[in-house]
């Protein structure tokens, strides 16, 4: 087999080599919520958000308050926005602010007055079914690891299978991040096609320094073709079913692209539990049956997407395992709409929770130092 320096597969020495590079282009998964930990929010300001059913409510945490905006995309008058189970900051995609957050933290983090150290805060970006496809193993190595999830990609009546094998490589006799390595096959109903594997697919997207016209490489799963290509030409161009950047992995569809490409993680629930000690176990030969065992029978049921807007917050701040759904019991760091202001959160309780909303959110918001 050539040899290529991936995450499961690659040899210590490269990965602190590429430590510096992969920090510096990844989001460090947060710690989870200690088991055990209790809080009862008792300090900050109490605010009660509504949440409809349908539609958007923004939240200004200077003053806690509900407000009414007119040009969300272009207004710093909100800091948080609240649409059935999913909050967006104001940034990014979602809006013109500066906002960012960082979590789930330990539910404790509240108490304080002074913001805990944390390695960096999160604005909200594009993203879909791969956005979680790696693991971060933190200092001092600071490597991505796959977690060799098996997802499918489906395009009309056609559907792949596919699995990240990893993220480093070499060029120039030299170890490089951002040069993905996958297998794929096609799945039919009679079965799966040949599988393909892929090396030193480009996400390098000019380095750390690369601006926002530098290209990455995008791959057709059906004619198995590669182009390189800016974002902004990615999110105009049909060519393509995945594109690589740096940690991000894009399907073309929804925000990502107009194919209408969707998507799924197989595994998506063991996000949440996977630890990264067992993660760094796997190795594309072990996770070799992992792929070999999904057929057309384990996407039935399954809803595929396309990218769209995602934040910190995601599911974390969410429990499922609670019926109704409650909120999990951790604090968040979130930088105002000003970039300047930073604001610890605690989410108490629900009250009238339905499928498709959370009903009354009742939350405890702390300016803090820091």
């Amino acid at each position: 087999m050539k040899m290529v320096f991936n995450i499961n597969s690659g040899s210590a020495l490269a990965l602190l080599a590429l430590g510096a590079a992969a920090c510096s282009n990844s989001a460090e998964p947060a710690p989870r919520p200690a088991e055990g930990v209790e809080a009862s929010f008792d300090s900050g300001v109490e605010l009660r958000v509504v949440v409809p059913e349908s539609g958007r409510v923004h939240v200004k945490l200077a003053g806690a308050s509900v407000v009414a905006v007119a040009d969300p995309k272009g207004s710093r008058d909100w800091d948080l926005a609240f649409e059935g189970y999913e909050i967006f900051t104001n940034s990014g995609p979602s809006g013109g602010g500066s906002a960012a957050a960082f979590g789930p933290l330990d539910a404790i983090v509240f108490i304080d007055d002074v913001a805990p150290t944390t390695p960096f805060l999160t604005p909200d970006k594009p993203g879909g079914a791969f956005l979680d496809w790696y693991d971060y193993e933190g200092a001092p190595s600071h490597a991505l690891w796959s977690r060799f999830h098996v997802y499918g990609v489906k395009d009309g009546d056609r559907l792949w299978k596919v699995q990240i094998l990893g993220y480093y490589g070499q060029r120039d006799s030299a170890p490089v991040s951002a040069l993905y390595r996958l297998r794929y096959a096609e799945i039919t109903p009679a079965g799966a096609g040949p599988t393909q594997e892929l090396e030193a697919l480009d996400g390098t997207a000019g380095g750390p320094q690369g601006g926002p016209s530098a290209t990455s490489e995008c791959l057709d799963l059906a004619e198995g073709k590669r182009t390189m290509l800016a974002p902004a030409d990615a999110l105009a161009s049909t060519a393509w079913h995945l594109c690589f950047r740096r940690q991000s992995v894009t399907v073309n569809g929804e925000i990502g692209g107009p194919r209408g490409i969707g998507a799924v993680d197989l595994e998506a629930s063991e996000v949440a539990t996977e630890q990264i000690q067992d993660v760094m176990k796997r190795t594309p030969e072990s996770e070799a049956t992992r792929f070999e065992a999904v057929t057309a029978a384990s996407f039935e049921g399954k809803t595929f997407r396309g990218d769209r807007i995602v934040s910190v917050f995601g599911e974390a701040w969410l429990d499922r395992d609670k019926q109704p759904v409650a909120p999990a019991r951790a604090a968040w760091v979130v930088t105002g709409a000003d970039g300047k202001q930073k604001f610890l959160l605690g989410f108490a309780s629900f009250e009238g929770a339905t499928e498709r909303s959370p009903g009354t959110i009742v939350m405890k918001i702390k300016a803090v130092k820091g």
